[in-house]
Formats: structure tokens, sequence, C-alpha cells
């Protein structure tokens, strides 16, 4: 694994990023309600915090995982990356302390997930997943971003303190969109094949966004989905969605209806 020196090397010579808003039309109130149905859960085999997790493959999950009272050698909070298969059993565990903090996504060939330089900005980090060593390191504009995921071709990122999803494109190599999200404070993203979900901290909602700009065009019914204070992380499987709300030790498996 390259030297966090090294890895900071990498970011600081990263690209410049151009970052556009979405237009006012994408904050109109869509009249469109969804509910979901519970269908069974999968256990975490970490006492670590959840800061991310994705699925690499049909039975592969990877779960960031933040151990806050534990500290390595150097004094850094001690940071996991877990590969588990789908009935929760852990065959691979890799130390990615004082490096990733948040979020991870997994893009067929690649990791990616997020850190922080020195200078409190945010580094997005690129990483083989055969040999989960990093490749490249980063720039990301905003401050602390939650969670990643991947749409076939571009990550987007969920930026909780500008209240805004970032599209970064790996061929250019950096930010080429930025949206708008509903809510105030974006948290989980997840991309389903055809439409994006969010979920927000602060209203506790669910919100399903469409179309190249993410346009929030329906939102989860309270019932189903209410989770204000609550971050609240979020994944599909090609077939189901996974949330893991914050402090949890397992993901549930939902049906949207």
């Amino acid at each position: 694994m390259l030297a966090l020196a090294g890895v900071l090397a990498l970011a600081l010579g990263a690209v410049t990023t151009v970052v556009t808003a979405q237009d006012e039309s994408a904050l109109t109130f869509p009249e469109t309600e969804l509910s979901f149905t519970i269908l069974d859960t999968l256990p975490l085999p970490t006492t670590g915090r959840v800061r991310g997790l994705t699925w690499a493959g049909s039975d592969t999950l990877v779960v960031l995982a933040d151990y806050a009272d534990s500290l390595t050698e150097s004094g850094d909070r001690e940071v996991k990356l877990v590969f588990q298969d789908s009935t929760g059993t852990v065959f691979q565990e890799e130390d990615f302390s004082g490096v990733l903090d948040r979020g991870l996504a997994w893009d067929g060939e690649y990791l990616w997930s997020c850190g922080d330089a020195d200078d409190g900005s945010s580094i997005l980090y690129k990483i083989r997943a055969d040999t989960v060593q990093v490749e490249e390191a980063y720039n990301t504009p905003g401050h602390r971003p939650s969670a990643i995921c991947w749409d076939g071709r571009f990550l987007w990122i969920s930026d909780r303190d500008s209240g805004r999803i970032d599209r970064f494109d790996p061929k250019v190599e950096e930010i080429t969109r930025s949206a708008v999200t509903p809510g105030f404070s974006p948290f989980g993203v997840a991309w389903d094949g055809l439409h994006m979900w969010l979920t927000d901290s602060g209203t506790g909602r669910l919100y399903r966004l469409a179309g190249s700009r993410r346009r929030w065009n329906a939102t989860v019914d309270s019932e189903s989905f209410m989770y204000r204070g609550v971050d609240v992380l979020l994944l599909h499987d090609g077939e189901s969605f996974w949330m893991v709300p914050d402090g949890a030790n397992y993901a549930i498996r939902i049906r949207l209806d």
C-alpha cells in the first residue's frame, strides 16, 4: 500500500474541478410517495462503526469499519476494510488507519473511498479491489463527504455540509456536475440501475432522484422510512436495497413496493 505521504502527494497533483449547480426546478415538491417492505437482515461481524459498505460481486460485501476506541501506534483511529460473504463470514481484513474515513463504492474493478487531508479538505481514493492497494488520490470539493455510489459510469458523492451530491468522472478524473438535494443533510446514496436514492439525516426521509441531473421526483412515506437525526447508509445489490442505520451491526434488506 502507498505510504500516507505518497498518497497525499498524489492528491495534491489532482486536477482542478468544475462544479455546476442544479437548476431551481429541481426543488419543486413531487407528489409521488412510495413505500417499502423489510425483507431480512444480514449480520455485519464488526464491532466498529460502519462508515461505508458496498457489494463487490454477488457474494462479497466490503465494509469500512471505524474502531473509535482503538488507536494505532501513530495515534490514528483504527480503520479497516472488512471483506465478508453473504452469510456474514469474514475472510479478509485490511488496515486503512489514517487514510480512509467514510464512504465506499465498487465500480467492478476498483474500490473508492474518502479520507481527510491535514488541511481539512477531502480526498477521494481509488483502490484496486484485488490487491487492496491505493492507486490514485484526488482532491474533492466540499468538506467531509458522507457516502459514495457508482452508477455504471460515474461516482456520486454526497456532501452533507453543502447539501448536494457531486459527480466524479473517473475518465477525466474530476468533478463534472453537482446537484442540489432535497432536505438539508444528504447522507446515504445508492443507484438501482434507473434511479438514484438518497437518505437525509436532517429530515429523516428517503428520496428518489431521476434523470441525468438527479432531480427529486419521489419520496418514501414516513411510515416506511423515518430516521430524523440518524445517519443511514444505503446500497443496492442489483436486486434489493440495503440500509444500515448509524450504530447498527447489521444491514437491513428492503423491497420498494
